[in-house]
């Protein structure tokens, strides 16, 4: 059963959080929360980034102990790593500070783990942490603000063939590389790994492939058949240089990799954006409202 704001219990709030566990009494309970956003979106709410992930995570992994749920499935992002990485690896995770345009929502994502591996030595509480590629598909963010690189390059794409846009701009050099997980096969990882992972130290769940910011544009522009040229806005970040998982434990662990190649999904995605469009942007209006009115996004 899931729980968020959306229905009505908020991570924030304590009392929230342990109420519904104790109602519920679940055995596993996966931590996807997040106050997440692309970079532009980082520099514009760090405070609030910061604070609601580091409480989120905390009350979290209290009300889950308190509970007794058998096991924590804690989903981590990528952006954890440290930020200079070539290749991130599991037993890297340590060797580096993060990239300052992500450190406001890495550092409390990653205190989450050092919380969980104090209840372990001490309480004995069970969880695991797995760190994930990138995501994109269906239901996505695509506000051009909020979302992360694929998510914004389709919004922007898709709008300029329906509007008959000759160019998009895209942030920074077009030459980070990121590596893509398709939405449906990043939660079959973390069911997999819930049935068959049990060990505190963090495992990667991804693809293990990366492609350049203009790579993953020109894959949307194919999909969306618009015949337009990109440009670049090279005043803007380009973020870190490369996120790239080592994806060796899972695949070992595992006996799995991602079923989904890029060129599939990125299609699978562009229909859903085409045939959801006005949904989509209806439902960002809704939601600048509301952050308008309360001040929290």
């Amino acid at each position: 059963m899931p729980f968020s704001r959306h229905s009505g219990i908020d991570l924030r709030n304590l009392e929230s959080v342990s109420k519904f566990l104790r109602q519920e009494k679940p055995d596993i309970v996966i931590n996807s929360a997040a106050h997440v956003g692309g970079i532009a979106y980082n520099a514009l709410r760090p405070v609030d980034i910061y604070e609601d992930n580091l409480v989120m995570g905390y009350n979290l992994m209290k009300a889950a102990h308190e509970a007794r749920v058998a096991k924590l499935v804690n989903i981590l992002p990528n952006c954890t790593y440290p930020g200079v990485a070539e290749m991130y690896r599991e037993n890297e995770w340590w060797n580096g500070p993060m990239h300052e345009t992500v450190l406001t929502h890495g550092m409390p994502r990653k205190a989450v783990w050092v919380h969980a591996l104090a209840m372990k030595m001490e309480k004995q509480f069970n969880s695991i942490h797995l760190v994930l590629a990138n995501l994109y598909g269906p239901r996505d963010h695509f506000d051009p603000i909020r979302s992360h690189a694929l998510g914004a390059l389709v919004r922007k794409i898709l709008d300029a063939r329906l509007l008959g846009a000759k160019t998009v701009e895209i942030w920074g050099t077009g030459a980070p590389v990121r590596e893509w997980m398709y939405v449906e096969d990043a939660a079959e990882g973390i069911f997999q790994s819930m049935e068959r992972y049990e060990d505190i130290e963090i495992m990667n769940i991804g693809t293990g492939v990366g492609y350049t910011i203009t790579e993953t544009a020109n894959a949307i522009r194919s999909a969306a058949s618009w015949q337009g040229e990109f440009t670049y806005d090279t005043s803007k970040p380009d973020g870190a240089p490369r996120k790239i998982l080592d994806v060796t434990k899972m695949r070992s662990l595992l006996k799995w990799t991602p079923p989904t190649g890029f060129g599939q999904g990125i299609e699978r995605t562009v229909k859903w954006y085409l045939d959801s469009r006005k949904a989509v942007t209806d439902h960002e209006d809704t939601q600048s409202q509301r952050q308008s009115a309360s001040g929290f996004a």
